[in-house]
């Protein structure tokens, strides 16, 4: 476009410097602009020569007077249309709950990644255990003897499998709880669609918290079964296996526990 009607424009955004950094490939080449002579008579008298006349000289000289600051009007009111129809104005009552808005997006509280170690030792049964890396105990040993104590045998197909929540990763979205319990639900569900489960053993809270339908039975059920969310599977709420290695005198609850719901 015309140099002088864009920085017209430019003016009117509040642009106050504007340079392009690349060339299109097919874009015209820049035209120097050709401003109109000023003399020294002229030049003093600005001060008595009014904003509109100067613009609409630069515009277009050869228009006279009249027709140059109606031109300049229509732009300028042109302008002023396309920034009022994109002006908010906001009242105090708006405003404050806007701020109230972003503080409870903000409070919402976000959780750190985790995983669970599934096991499938027998048909039937699947057992999902809360996972603590750090404490670094043998909680597969464990879990074997007290099978073989319960059962009187242990599959060769005793194997832990790792399941990582989230399961995609990515960095750039916060994940809250209940989107862990969405997806391990969903994980769920179809886990019973390919080999159909009785028995669901679900041991620690990030096993419990995110499979239980009742969020608020992971303490006042301990030991006993509840329905998980999504399916009518009664689920046996135990401890995690790490919370049975630092405390033995768990396990005469567990195999109480353990012979009632699979009776």
């Amino acid at each position: 476009m015309n140099e002088l009607q864009r920085q017209l424009y430019l003016s009117a955004l509040g642009v106050d410097t504007y340079m392009p950094r690349w060339q299109l490939a097919f874009a015209p080449a820049s035209v120097a602009c050709s401003l109109p002579a000023f003399s020294e008579s002229s030049i003093l008298n600005t001060e008595k020569t009014s904003s509109v006349q100067i613009i609409s000289s630069l515009i277009s000289p050869q228009l006279d007077q009249q027709q140059s600051e109606n031109k300049i009007v229509s732009i300028n009111s042109l302008i002023g249309d396309i920034f009022d129809t994109k002006k908010i104005i906001k009242t105090d009552a708006q405003i404050k709950q806007s701020v109230s808005s972003l503080t409870e997006v903000a409070a919402v509280s976000t959780i750190e990644a985790f995983s669970l170690s599934i096991w499938r030792p027998i048909d039937d049964l699947m057992i999902v255990d809360s996972r603590n890396t750090k404490l670094a105990l043998p909680t597969d040993a464990l879990l074997k003897n007290l099978f073989r104590n319960m059962f009187s045998q242990v599959s060769a197909l005793f194997k832990e499998e790792v399941l990582r929540c989230p399961m995609i990763e990515n960095s750039f979205a916060k994940r809250t709880a209940d989107d862990a319990r969405a997806e391990l639900q969903t994980w769920l569900s179809v886990q019973c669609e390919i080999r159909p489960i009785k028995y669901l053993w679900l041991m620690g809270e990030n096993a419990t918290n995110y499979l239980v339908a009742d969020i608020a039975a992971k303490n006042k059920n301990l030991w006993q079964s509840s329905l998980v969310a999504d399916s009518n599977i009664p689920a046996l709420i135990l401890p995690s296996l790490n919370e049975l290695l630092i405390n033995p005198l768990l396990k005469k609850p567990l195999f109480s526990a353990i012979r009632r719901y699979h009776s």
